[in-house]
């Protein structure tokens, strides 16, 4: 039974951001902003400056880690994960319409160099949040303290074992993504 419960809530979670992304994609193309400008004003920012991801990384995974913790975030939590995907789709609609296929490349680039081991974590470390609420709820209604405390515990280990994957991640961002992403815009042109 728990690994049913487990497995239908990581297919869930994964399919809801990949719902999310498909729904950002065809907003953008039912929507279509102009912004063909922004985006050349977007590599110049990429080549002079450098992406600082510490404290909106930190917020987001310590808020999912508080909401899971009170109990009602299991809502917010998903709304959270859609969103996050739906700006990836919104993103990839983006620099596929204005560049066609060197926008998709470069997007794609962006995103394993500044987002892929964020987005992984973030889809992992919602799918353990929404477990624990599962098991604090069960804990909860068996009035078993002792399991209650333990889940909490545990919780709190892999929500400062993710937080220093994050710390780190972002780190390597701020240091190397521009620099890559600089080297990837000079070879397409």
């Amino acid at each position: 039974m728990k690994n049913i419960k487990n497995s239908f809530l990581v297919k869930f979670v994964v399919t809801l951001f990949l719902i999310g992304i498909l729904v950002g994609i065809l907003f953008f193309f039912s929507y279509k902003p102009d912004l063909s400008g922004t985006l050349s004003d977007f590599k110049n920012l990429l080549e002079t400056t450098r992406q600082n991801t510490f404290f909106p990384n930190i917020v987001f995974i310590s808020g999912i880690f508080i909401l899971s913790v009170s109990l009602i975030g299991f809502p917010a939590i998903l709304f959270y994960l859609f969103y996050e995907a739906a700006s990836v789709g919104f993103a990839i609609g983006l620099f596929l319409f204005n560049y066609e296929l060197k926008g998709l490349l470069f997007y794609l680039l962006f995103f394993i160099a500044s987002k892929l081991i964020y987005t992984v974590i973030m889809i992992y470390f919602s799918i353990i949040s929404l477990r624990f609420v599962v098991k604090m709820i069960e804990a909860l209604t068996t009035k078993n303290k002792e399991e209650f405390y333990r889940v909490i515990v545990y919780h709190f280990y892999r929500f400062v074992i993710v937080l220093i994957i994050i710390i780190l991640n972002s780190g390597m961002i701020y240091l190397f993504a521009n620099k890559i992403i600089g080297l990837f815009i000079n070879l397409i042109g």
